[in-house]
């Protein structure tokens, strides 16, 4: 058989990716825990990089994140009111609310007095530049170490180590605010973590239109000169021209125009086109928008500025955003304004404070006001006193101090301790 008519095929591997799952690498050499995808340190860095880049996602993070924290906390102890705004500056805990929802951890550095009798100060502190300290036989993470940026190995060098709160007599501890996480111990994620492949959809596609608008719309095309193959540098040069002269914003529109000697010899220019390709990327879109609203839990994106085409089936679009803000409130914030709650009422309690009873100041659109004012013929100031009522939040923690007796008792097993088989063993024994 003849040479000429042989072929040759190879098969062409594509970007692949796939779904991302989060390790915590407790068998690395290093003292502390990486946490990551792919057995890498990037945790913090994927989910910053899906909140830069995800238009939707960034709404939804930004948006929940200033429902929870509301107006700010308060107490109803007037009694302890200066002393809380002395303890806790609003802005301080604002900026561990919103770490809390972006990265699904939140941490807030607390400062004893001298003798460590009482917590003089919290601060935020941002708990992408911590890593927990691997555990040594006790199902508690004692320590933290933080450093600016834990890619770089210089830095690690420099590394500080800051311990946890309740665990040492040291001036500054670390008070680390997480949900529990199935299969994750140190480190929980976020929320929103399942739309994180969508936000890097959303990502992908601006990046998409951003490089039609600069290459002036045009179709994807091939040039292809008839005249010989020149030598690399020229070709370099033709490319250059090329892309020089027909390709950005201010470009559009341009024609071409050539010299030849022979007809044979003329360039052609294919185009490569693909039909409806306009309508795929808009499916993509609105399916990756839907996506993240879903993984955030937001029924309706009007709440956070985003409008759809789509039918809701509700008769007006305050009806919509009432039934939408009472399911977030439910489901999403609360929960949120608990977990925070919680852990301040037992560090208060512990450092030195009794009968604090905090709460959050309710943020409720104005939009929503206006409507339940209109129906029950009352004025917005009084619906919100009566809406902040019916969505308060108060700790589950009692200070009664035979209460604590009772939960101070610990289990004798922990299941979801990390020595869960070590612990059940010894149980066993006695």
């Amino acid at each position: 058989m003849d040479n000429k008519f042989k072929q040759n095929f190879s098969i062409v591997n594509l970007a692949q990716q796939d779904v991302p799952y989060v390790n915590e690498d407790v068998k690395s050499r290093t003292q502390w825990v990486q946490v990551g995808l792919k057995h890498s340190d990037d945790f913090f860095f994927m989910l910053n990089a899906a909140y830069n880049t995800s238009v939707t996602n960034a709404a939804c993070i930004e948006g929940i994140s200033d429902l929870i924290y509301g107006k700010g906390l308060y107490t109803k102890n007037e009694a302890f009111g200066d002393t809380l705004k002395k303890l806790l500056p609003q802005e301080e805990l604002k900026k561990v609310v919103f770490d809390l929802k972006l990265f699904g951890n939140g941490a807030m550095q607390v400062v004893w007095n001298k003798e460590h009798t009482k917590v003089i100060k919290f601060y935020h502190a941002p708990v992408q530049n911590f890593r927990a300290e691997k555990l040594r036989g006790i199902p508690k993470i004692e320590n933290y170490f933080y450093c600016t940026d834990w890619f770089d190995t210089k830095a690690q060098r420099s590394k500080k180590k800051i311990p946890s709160f309740g665990t040492s007599n040291e001036q500054t501890e670390l008070l680390y605010i997480k949900n529990y996480s199935p299969g994750h111990f140190y480190y929980s994620l976020p929320d929103w973590f399942p739309a994180l492949q969508f936000s890097e959809v959303e990502a992908e596609l601006s990046n998409l239109h951003i490089n039609n608008i600069q290459n002036g719309f045009l179709p994807m095309v091939m040039v292809n000169f008839n005249n010989g193959v020149p030598a690399p540098e020229e070709r370099q040069t033709i490319e250059g021209l090329i892309g020089a002269k027909f390709t950005g914003t201010r470009n559009a529109g341009r024609f071409i125009t050539t010299f030849n000697d022979d007809p044979t010899t003329k360039p052609t220019i294919d185009v490569i086109q693909i039909d409806n390709l306009h309508e795929k990327f808009e499916y993509v879109a609105n399916y990756a928008q839907g996506q993240i609203l879903v993984a955030h839990r937001v029924t309706s994106p009007l709440l956070f500025g985003i409008r759809t085409e789509k039918g809701t089936g509700f008769s007006s679009q305050s009806e919509e955003m009432l039934t939408a803000f009472s399911i977030l409130q439910t489901m999403t914030i609360s929960p949120y304004q608990n977990l925070i709650l919680n852990r301040l009422e037992e560090v208060l309690l512990e450092g030195g404070y009794s009968d604090t009873q905090l709460y959050f100041d309710q943020l409720t659109p104005l939009a929503l006001l206006s409507q339940q004012a209109e129906d029950t013929g009352k004025t917005i100031t009084d619906v919100a006193k009566e809406t902040n009522k019916e969505m308060e939040n108060p700790s589950a923690i009692d200070n009664n101090e035979e209460d604590m007796e009772v939960t101070d008792v610990q289990p004798p097993v922990s299941l979801s301790s990390p020595f869960f088989k070590k612990e059940y063993e010894i149980f066993k024994q006695h």
